[in-house]
């Protein structure tokens, strides 16, 4: 089941998704932007409820094991926005797959022309 979060002044909603549904719709993302355009993921560790203060947070092996730590996964492509959670059972599963559809979706990048060692020798004689 999907629920919808409405962040502040951006006007986008947050749609916080299941890991498979998330996988799925970060695909329809990337063939949107395939020719044009950009997506951004970012991972990173939430708590499911509020932290505890600075002097009184749980040492770090709790912290990793503990189940109400998960990890936060958010994709946006400037028009959508799309968020799932993953507890740590299901985090090995869900890299592999992530980076699978990220694999298969790096085929539309272009490939950055490097001046070769000659080209760059002239260009620095001529600032020179």
């Amino acid at each position: 089941a999907a629920t919808e979060r409405r962040r502040g002044n951006a006007g986008v909603n947050m749609v916080l998704l299941e890991n498979d549904r998330f996988l799925t719709e970060l695909t329809k993302m990337y063939e949107r932007n395939r020719d044009s355009g950009s997506v951004w993921v970012t991972i990173k560790r939430s708590m499911l409820k509020r932290l505890p203060k600075r002097n009184q947070l749980p040492p770090p092996e709790q912290v990793f094991t503990d189940p109400e730590w998960v990890r936060l996964v958010r994709a946006s492509d400037g028009k959508k926005k799309i968020s799932t959670t993953v507890d740590a059972k299901a985090a090995e599963k869900f890299s592999r797959s992530l980076s699978l559809v990220q694999m298969a979706s790096m085929d539309g990048l272009q490939e950055i022309k490097k001046p070769s060692k000659k080209e760059r020798a002239k260009g620095s004689t001529k600032k020179a």
